[in-house]
């Protein structure tokens, strides 16, 4: 198994959309409050066809710059009003940019979310980026892609290395 998570939301093509929800796909969208603030139904959209809805805070800071009461503010903040626009309390944490410290897992364990997740490979600009030297997706790897507007080539290329490594994309909320 291999896991998507889909950042920010910025982009919000109706290609990208229709492609979500005709593939139907249990991907984890992390968004950003101050991306997608201007259209939830976009994104409620892409929660009725599977995909769950998790934190990456309102505003986007590098949280390991904040005190602990402000990323309390930046988590928080965008897990209640998920909560109240989605109807699910958000339990996973990307933090933006892959900022992060001891304060904000404790951030995060107030705001009643459970985890704080990476990321292995990034699909971005139509290709498949790897970290720790690989040149391929291992079982259990966490992937990251953005809301951008190239999303549909970058979904191509995740899903090519999918094939191409015998991987099955699952939930990542099922296995945590």
């Amino acid at each position: 198994m291999v896991f998507l998570g889909i950042d920010d939301g910025w982009t919000k093509s109706p290609e990208a959309q229709d492609w979500l929800v005709q593939h139907k796909l249990p991907f984890t969208l992390f968004l950003e409050n101050d991306a997608v603030k201007d259209n939830y139904g976009y994104f409620k959209t892409l929660q009725q066809a599977g995909m769950t809805i998790q934190d990456h805070t309102l505003t986007h800071p590098n949280l390991a710059k904040l005190t602990l009461d402000q990323q309390k503010a930046e988590i928080c903040g965008a897990a209640d009003t998920y909560q109240n626009v989605f109807g699910a309390r958000p339990t996973l944490l990307r933090p933006p940019e892959g900022g992060f410290n001891a304060a904000t897992q404790q951030a995060a364990a107030a705001c009643g979310l459970k985890a704080v997740i990476m990321w292995h490979a990034k699909a971005n600009g139509g290709a498949m980026q790897f970290q720790d030297g690989n040149q391929h997706l291992l079982p259990g790897d966490i992937v990251l892609m953005h809301f951008r507007p190239e999303f549909l080539q970058d979904m191509d290329a995740f899903m090519k290395q999918v094939q191409q490594d015998h991987l099955q994309v699952a939930r990542l909320e099922d296995y945590l």
